[in-house]
């Protein structure tokens, strides 16, 4: 008999009350060209909430196993759950509403403590992530704020981000529920800790305290809870705060970059007092020292301020630029650039650092060749950023042949460092050939799907190929062994 994910959850709980890092349990993946991505535990659950995952919508396999439980018949009540979840695009989640509605409206027919033994049961048995969340759902219409035992066991399982959300949904019956799920955030990292602040009633300073200290820091993105946890502190206040230090400032500043991260989420713009949230941070990065990373906020807040228009922007605008270009501001961005850092910053600011960048990576290339991108386009540079990549990467020795190889592990990093050169000549046709014959000559696909690319858009710009170009193309033609590749190939008309 395989292990229940209940147990092999509670085997893998550490010392500190947490599953490892890195710990999964979950077999989804996505599917991305011709490789299968694996997913965090919880991820399909949270596309679902926060990216419109499309859901599957028919519950009627679950309404007869509801029946069958209400009538003890527990094995035939199994053998369907299973059944119901063995198409591995059938989830839960998409359910929930649903089935707690025909619950609703159909009490007379249920026998709640059979249904509740069966719960019990699949709960601590099943190794089926849907089937144990189906079990939840059916808890969590029921009374377990006295059953020591099944808390214990949903607390357990919300150390798994896979079930965080669904351990809430019983959590929240419980009179002590606010404590129950503060304790689920503080025990997860991903996905789980995402969920636990949106359901969290942050009514107490102590749980306030905790979302300022804690509630963006998750591996999945600030961005999932940013607004969230701004709303529930009133952040606008928290910066008018007589009290509030340069300690509070940092642990402020990743929730602003998160507000404003909006991508396909809701960020600053669906909040009411922007203006006031906003000013807030201004006022408070006035007279501070500042790191790279609050610079960088305060210039993501221009770009911000630059592509939405609203009542105050213009003032907001008005004083953010009066702060990025005061003295204490730029010179802690020459700072910055004497110490070998900050080069971005610097670059959003107009401040010429050229030289310092180029002698940056000459000086430590693995760390610094990505610099290569916010370089000016000029020939000069250009031959000069030419040179120190001539130098750095075994360039011939690359160019060994067209393969199918992924180029995956830490072995392939000088392929990638050349495809970011060659994505970032795309508009400079004609600059740096060499490396394009070599991009085509390279085993990575990557490489070559690259050159053709950049060589695509160069011939956009009336690019005339020289001898070496045309002769490497073609030979490409002859040998190329992926599909796609070839495709590319033959638009290249030279």
């Amino acid at each position: 008999m395989s292990t229940s994910l209940f147990e092999l959850i509670s085997d893998n709980i550490r010392s500190n009350d947490m599953l490892p890092e890195g710990f999964r349990l979950s077999g989804d993946t996505l599917a991305q060209s011709r490789e299968k991505v694996p997913l965090v535990d919880g991820a399909l659950d949270g596309m679902y909430l926060f990216h419109n995952l499309p859901g599957n919508s028919d519950m009627e396999g679950l309404i007869e196993i509801i029946n069958e439980a209400s009538r003890h018949d527990f094995d035939a009540a199994e053998y369907d759950l299973r059944d119901f979840f063995s198409d591995k695009d059938c989830r839960m989640l998409p359910l929930v509403e649903k089935i707690e509605q025909w619950v609703n409206d159909n009490l007379g027919t249920i026998d709640a403590e059979a249904l509740f033994e069966f719960a019990a049961n699949i709960i601590v048995k099943t190794d089926n992530p849907e089937c144990l969340k189906f079990a939840l759902v059916l808890l969590e219409m029921m009374d377990t704020d006295d059953n020591d035992a099944v808390k214990d066991v949903v607390r357990t399982l919300a150390r798994s981000e896979e079930f965080t959300l669904f351990s809430i949904f019983v959590a929240e019956t419980w009179k002590d529920s606010t404590e129950a799920i503060l304790d689920f955030a503080k025990h997860t990292r991903g996905w789980g800790r995402i969920h636990a602040v949106e359901h969290i009633d942050a009514a107490s300073g102590k749980v306030k305290d905790w979302l300022f200290h804690e509630g963006v820091k998750n591996n999945i993105g600030t961005a999932y809870s940013a607004r969230t946890v701004a709303e529930k502190i009133n952040l606008g206040k928290v910066f008018a705060n007589p009290a509030f230090n340069f300690d509070d400032y940092l642990l402020s500043r990743p929730i602003m970059e998160g507000l404003l991260n909006e991508g396909s989420l809701q960020g600053i713009s669906s909040m009411s007092d922007r203006s006031e949230i906003i000013g807030g941070f201004l006022k408070q990065s006035e007279n501070r020292s500042h790191t790279p990373e609050t610079i960088a906020t305060l210039l993501d807040i221009r770009d911000y301020l630059s592509n939405n228009i609203f009542p105050e922007s213009g003032k907001l605008g008005d004083r953010l630029e009066k702060l990025l270009n005061s003295d204490s501001i730029r010179t802690a961005v020459q700072q910055f650039i004497a110490e070998k850092k900050g080069f971005r910053i610097a670059g959003r600011m107009g401040i010429d650092c050229r030289d310092e960048i180029l002698n940056a990576i000459s000086e430590d290339f693995a760390a610094n060749a990505s610099l290569a991108d916010i370089l000016p386009k000029d020939s000069d540079t250009l031959g000069k950023l030419f040179a120190i990549y001539r130098d750095k990467l075994p360039l011939q020795m690359m160019a060994s042949g067209p393969k199918d190889n992924l180029g995956i592990g830490e072995e392939y990093r000088p392929y990638h460092q050349l495809a970011f050169l060659v994505q970032n000549l795309a508009d400079t046709a004609g600059e740096g050939e060499d490396f394009i014959i070599y991009s085509l000559n390279c085993p990575v696909n990557a490489n070559r799907r690259m050159a053709l690319s950049t060589l695509h858009e160069w011939l956009k710009d009336d690019y005339v190929p020289s001898a070496a170009i045309k002769n490497a193309v073609w030979k490409l033609k002859e040998q190329e062994p992926v599909e796609d590749i070839g495709n590319l190939l033959e638009k290249i008309e030279i």
